[in-house]
């Protein structure tokens, strides 16, 4: 009998490990949503359209910047742009976040299998193990020569052995003329039109002739690798076309006549659109043999990209059937999620615009389709606002495995169940451009209808995260698809620019000054604002708090005197604060679950750290209890452990910061937050014991937070004048 119940245990534990749901996590670059199922009716993606027949399609889906790096980075990390501190295709993701917990790690430490292959991550965002921290085997974005046709590794992207003779005749002029300037090798290039060409579509070859068709072989073994390792697995298959080049076998090409192929019908860029929302091409002029400096494309040319680019797309959805299908062969197709998704648009001719890089719906929009057993509808679309950041805490809902604390995005499972659900306002993305050899970040805003853009002057790389607004751009989607005219300085369009400038404050994103924004809800008669205005009256409000270097703070404070208590807690300098005014309240320490004496106002400085939280009695609404909160002490409190490290001068008033420390430390990570928790200097020293930081730009009350080769950290209230 003891040997029985043993069998049946073991049983038990089997069965639990594969009832969890696996993942099957598909990136591809470059991909607009230019499917059938998008309602491009001259496009043939049968798989993509099959596995949104299945599942969710979110039509109306931002990428958080329209650039491979940065987006994938969002993703990946479930943080915004302004948080991973990756704007560009130079910045390693762990060197601005060592500590950040990826997507695909947050599975493998929770028990899955996480492997990857393609083009995931950026290569140019993580070092060469294409962030081994995420993964529980070794990640390959390259494909070895046996999972290619003919054992050949698809010729380095070409197959036409026209292209590689012109590129050798290339290789040789630039040696014998000795070039070797960047720009020099560009225009040199120009002379051999066919040694790198934008476009490849002449060789009948199988889909394996090229890496994206490798790719989907070696994915087939780690698919069978995944499924017996004896977890549930998260396998990410990242494919790079229909990037540039376009490039596949011949066979997608001959889906479409070049000859019914349309060019764009809107290429002007009308003058009420400000210049910096444009680019000139740099990507496709630079980088491709056959393209003309000035971008200026012919008729034909422009129908051989966009019958390129479609091929493209018809191959990779050919990849995605074959993923399925083997789906169905392991039987994992009903205990597997799918996700597929493209990291940003792409521009085909509108605007005279190619490839991706603005703030335009081109660019921005991005597919995303999620398809998981037993939860959601099938063929059911939504168009609520959503983002690419969204996909992180959507898995972990569908799996039911915790979020991890800190990511940004909202979970998307309550859409997958009504596609009239709502889970935001208008969704965020974001591109930076120079303009007068100033930095700008251009902020902009999709509803249903509208997008909304604000350009901003502010250096985001030295912290910066509010400037004047240079320019604003603004689109009537209903009736403008195309972003012909700028609509910002129509005087009709004035209540739709205040709702979206109202979202941009609840998100304290693209404000001139530093700001805030409050919800207060009481069942009070009153509410004293930060700047002891009282308002009786249920509405929209405006506080100002003056600062001494005419930064002024700007707090929105949306009122509503006939709501439930409040039960939020405010962190700060060591203190917690119940933002409820006008109550009683008793203050508890949750190791315990004890009240703690005499801890009975609306703010507590608590002597030690640790976590508490407080009961907030009001005789007309009643009793709400609010979470738990941890308090970290900073300096200055009696109870500081750490004072090897000195801060001076503090309060700053010559605009620099001076730390140093005793010893001299390999890394020093220096952080410098506002109170509410933005990360406005995060910066790492090598072999040093002291550092100065120029804090000019900043006026307040901030955190410091210093730590020394991962065995000292202190947290160190500064002030700023």
């Amino acid at each position: 009998m003891r040997y029985k119940l043993l069998f049946i245990l073991v049983l038990n534990i089997n069965f639990n490990i594969f009832s969890q749901k696996n993942i099957l996590f598909i990136a591809v670059d470059d991909l607009k949503p230019m499917f059938n199922s998008y309602g491009y009716n001259n496009i043939i993606t049968p798989n993509i359209d099959a596995l949104a027949a299945k599942g969710t399609l979110f039509s109306n889906a931002s990428n958080q910047q329209s650039i491979c790096s940065a987006s994938r980075a969002s993703i990946l990390t479930g943080l915004y742009p302004d948080n991973t501190r990756v704007w560009d295709l130079n910045t390693l993701i762990r060197d601005e976040n060592p500590d950040v917990t990826t997507l695909p790690q947050h599975f493998k430490n929770n028990g899955y299998y996480a492997v990857g292959l393609g083009k995931i991550f950026d290569s140019r965002s993580v070092d060469n193990s294409f962030d081994g921290a995420s993964w529980s085997t070794q990640f390959r974005q390259g494909m070895q020569n046996q999972y290619y046709h003919n054992n050949d590794m698809g010729r380095s992207g070409y197959q036409d052995p026209a292209v590689h003779a012109a590129d050798n005749l290339y290789d040789k002029y630039i040696s014998d003329n000795n070039i070797t300037t960047l720009a020099a090798k560009r225009e040199a290039r120009k002379l051999y039109p066919m040694s790198n060409p934008a476009t490849e579509g002449n060789q009948d070859l199988p889909d394996d002739g090229y890496v994206d068709g490798a790719r989907t072989n070696y994915a087939f073994e780690k698919m069978e690798e995944a499924a017996s390792s004896g977890k549930p697995f998260f396998l990410a298959v990242g494919y790079t076309k229909p990037h540039l080049p376009f490039v596949a076998p011949k066979k997608y090409w001959d889906l479409y006549e070049r000859n019914s192929i349309q060019v764009h019908p809107e290429q002007g860029r009308d003058s009420s659109i400000p210049g910096i929302a444009f680019h000139n091409n740099h990507e496709l002029v630079n980088n491709y043999s056959d393209i003309p400096f000035n971008s200026n494309l012919s008729s034909a040319k422009q129908k051989e990209l966009i019958h390129g680019y479609k091929a493209c797309v018809s191959y990779i959805d050919a990849q995605v059937g074959k993923l399925m299908s083997k789906l169905d062969e392991l039987s994992l197709s009903e205990n597997t999620i799918v996700v597929l998704w493209g990291d940003h648009g792409w521009h085909l001719g509108d605007h005279s615009l190619w490839v991706k890089h603005t703030n335009f719906e081109q660019a921005v929009r991005s597919p995303l389709i999620i398809y998981s057993p037993d939860d959601g509808l099938q063929n059911n679309i939504s168009h609520s606002p959503v983002e690419l950041i969204d996909i992180f805490p959507t898995l972990c809902d569908l799996t039911g495995i915790d979020k991890p604390d800190g990511i940004e995005g909202i979970s998307l499972k309550s859409v997958m169940v009504d596609p009239t659900y709502k889970v935001r306002y208008a969704a965020l993305s974001q591109y930076p451009r120079m303009n007068g050899g100033n930095r700008h970040m251009g902020y902009t805003l999709r509803d249903e209808r509208y997008r909304y853009t604000k350009w901003i002057k502010m250096d985001y790389y030295a912290g910066e995260r509010y400037g004047p607004t240079f320019k604003c751009e603004l689109y009537d989607y209903e009736i403008d698809s195309f972003e012909i005219k700028n609509r910002c300085s129509d005087q009709s369009y004035l209540s739709v620019i205040d709702s979206l400038e109202y979202e941009f404050k609840r998100r304290n994103i693209a404000q001139n000054t530093p700001s805030n924004f409050l919800e207060i809800s009481s069942c009070g008669s009153s509410y004293t604002a930060p700047d002891a205005q009282v308002y009786t009256e249920s509405g929209v409000y405006t506080a100002t708090l003056v600062a001494q270097n005419g930064m002024d703070s700007v707090i929105t404070i949306e009122l509503n005197l006939n709501g439930g208590l409040s039960n939020n807690v405010i962190v700060n300098e060591g203190t917690v604060t119940a933002e409820q005014q006008g109550a009683t309240y008793q203050w508890y320490d949750c190791s315990t679950n004890e009240p703690i004496v005499d801890a009975i106002n609306q703010t507590y400085q608590p002597e030690e750290e640790g976590s508490f939280y407080v009961e907030i009695t009001q005789s007309e609404c009643g009793t709400v209890t609010s979470s738990c909160v941890t308090v970290d002490l900073v300096l200055g409190l009696e109870n500081n452990k750490n004072k090897n490290i000195k801060v001076y001068p503090n309060p700053v008033v010559s605009g620099l910061l001076n730390i140093s420390w005793e010893e001299v430390s390999k890394i020093a990570k220096i952080k410098l937050m506002s109170i509410s928790g933005k990360t406005l200097i995060n910066s790492n020293y090598n072999n040093t014991s002291s550092v100065q930081l120029d804090v000019s730009k900043f006026s307040g009350k901030f955190l410091l937070k210093v730590n020394l080769d991962d065995k000292v950290e202190q947290n160190i209230l500064v002030t700023i004048q």
